[in-house]
């Protein structure tokens, strides 16, 4: 997710500078900003456009601030593409990897909608046929009528990717992962819900997301619809969604908030350290505060106490209340109300009425003010995608693999040789030893009060399992890096877990106290029962994550993030 300046790009007939797009951003749903940076409800002065109608409404105006803003977008999708098709996710020569781009950009003639009112057309140039690669991409924001005339439109002449200052450069092919995609599990892919308390070292991402009372989550949240953050809670990085994202109380994010819907920062200090781009209103209740910019395509509500340590700038009304105050300036499409106790130490530039009370205070007010030069709002940036983990092929055997109660409780216990097995079947207080090499099972299930050793002395252990995979409650695991000596997961090096790797195509589920080192990856859900570790010890050393299911995480949940030298090498 981004960490931009304050300054909303200025776009006029000349190259115009854009946003570099971070590698994190790279690869992401393109299409999906497109549509969420396509906000409704622009008002204020005219912008600079060419028009099919010599109407100067107020509606004309709207009309041609909002073509303004489908060149924007425009401008958008082609940094964008242009960032991602560097990244060579396919790992193609520089010459393939540059008719790649061309290609998407053309495609539909170069033309995207970002609803029946509003759309961009790309017209591309190739300019050059060897590195470096250069190309023109002119962009044309129209507004459309309800009978398909384009009443109003904005030109960009030319984009700054692709031009000298910015020519396509692929990565080398086989150079790692530059695409800038995120790695499934790196990001708790899918995550819907982290429980109260829960800490976790990595990111998450899931169709909706809550993150609990005071849980924390180290990374990024991604994710497809909205996100709630719970009081006390807190991520390390920043928030991407796309619905609303709601703070609760002295809950805290780390980094930026990116959203085509609304955006709530609740009380008592909860606080967004980057800046937020909602599509929709934004609301700071009660001592909130951003230390960054705000940009809103929809109103943005100031209350009490409620600080912005940078500017404004959105589409609608902008409230400042008593004691809350803004450090830099204020640029509204619509109206600016400063109420006694509200500050801007910067200016108020409306483009409807600038009003400051009385007890209220800004270095400047102006009313009317058409954009440019008012500041229009930054829209909200592309999630990053999160990779779909590919499965392997395999298949079981048919021989059986089981152990009767009690029947292997001295090391090594049931000393188990990598292949090809059938249905692995062991009853409680048993020791079961892997060693390096690859199993395969048509299920596994291990009940109560089990050991399992993981003799990691020599090569990787590698699991697949066609079915479910069960873990009674309190199992103990037990990991040897020299193959005769063993500890208890927690007292060993935690790099050794990159060494063992799991796949279910059907479901793990872990019992009571349930716990893994290595990676799962699992076709179906994940689930992890149970209340806290009793001396407060992580659940998970190495990494999780599904394709079609769910991460379902027990109480007070926590792990250490090690990823897998097979997911590394096949993912």
């Amino acid at each position: 997710m981004p960490r931009r300046n304050a300054l909303a790009p200025h776009v006029t007939t000349q190259p115009s500078p854009g946003r570099a797009v971070p590698a994190a951003q790279r690869g992401g749903a393109l299409l999906y900003v497109i549509a969420s940076i396509a906000l409704l409800g622009a008002v204020g002065g005219g912008v600079a456009y060419f028009s099919s109608s010599s109407s100067t409404s107020q509606l004309a105006n709207t009309r041609a601030e909002q073509a303004y803003y489908a060149a924007l977008a425009g401008q958008e999708y082609v940094e964008q593409q242009h960032r991602y098709h560097e990244g060579n996710p396919d790992n193609l020569d520089s010459a393939s990897a540059f008719a790649k781009l061309l290609n998407a950009l053309q495609e539909n003639g170069g033309e995207r909608s970002l609803d029946s009112s509003r759309r961009f057309t790309v017209t591309l140039t190739d300019i050059s046929s060897s590195s470096p690669y250069l190309y023109t991409a002119s962009i044309l924001g129209s507004y459309v009528d309800a009978q398909g005339n384009i009443t109003e439109s904005y030109r960009i002449a030319q984009t700054r990717a692709g031009s000298a200052d910015d020519p396509f450069t692929p990565a080398d092919p086989d150079s790692g992962d530059p695409s800038g995609t995120i790695a499934p599990d790196e990001i708790g892919r899918m995550t819907p819900t982290v429980v109260n308390k829960a800490k976790l070292d990595t990111g998450v991402y899931g169709e909706n997301v809550t993150l609990g009372n005071e849980a924390s989550v180290k990374g990024d949240i991604i994710s497809l619809s909205w996100v709630m953050i719970g009081n006390k809670a807190a991520v390390g990085g920043d928030v991407c969604a796309g619905g609303d994202v709601t703070l609760e109380n002295e809950s805290t994010v780390g980094g930026d908030i990116n959203t085509p819907g609304n955006i709530t920062i609740g009380s008592n200090n909860a606080i967004v350290k980057g800046s937020v781009y909602a599509g929709g209103k934004v609301t700071l209740n009660s001592s909130a505060q951003v230390l960054g910019d705000i940009h809103a395509g929809g109103n943005v509500d100031l209350n009490w106490s409620s600080t912005v340590g940078g500017g404004v700038i959105t589409y609608g009304n902008v409230t400042v209340a008593n004691a809350a105050k803004v450090q830099g300036n204020v640029d509204a499409g619509g109206k600016i109300t400063v109420n006694w106790g509200g500050t801007i130490v910067g200016d108020a530039i409306a483009g409807g009425k600038a009003e400051i009370n009385s007890g209220g205070s800004a270095r400047s007010a102006s009313s009317n003010v058409s954009a440019p030069p008012r500041l229009t709002p930054t829209a909200p940036t592309a999630c990053a995608e999160v990779e779909k983990p590919p499965l392997q092929t395999f298949s079981a055997g048919t021989t059986p693999v089981s152990a009767q109660y009690g029947k292997y409780t001295l090391s090594p216990g049931m000393s188990l040789s990598p292949g090809t097995y059938g249905i692995l079947d062991i009853a409680g207080k048993n020791i079961l030893t892997l060693h390096g090499g690859t199993y395969t099972f048509t299920s596994m299930s291990v009940a109560w009060l089990h050991t399992l050793q993981l003799d990691l002395s020599g090569s990787d252990i590698t699991i697949f399992v066609v079915g479910d995979v069960s873990y009674g409650g309190d199992v103990t695991i037990n990991v040897s890096s020299d193959g005769v000596n063993y500890d208890t997961m927690w007292n060993v090096d935690p790099a050794l877990a990159a060494k063992v790797y799991l796949e279910t195509h059907g479901n793990f589920t872990s019992g009571e106290q349930g716990k893994w080192f290595g990676t799962i990856l699992a076709k179906n859900n994940i689930a992890f029962t149970g209340g806290k570790d009793p001396y407060g010890r992580v659940k998970v050393i190495g990494s999780l994550a599904t394709v079609d299911g769910k991460i379902t995480l027990s109480d007070e949940f926590s792990n250490i993030y090690v990823k897998s030298n097979f997911a590394r090498a096949n993912w």
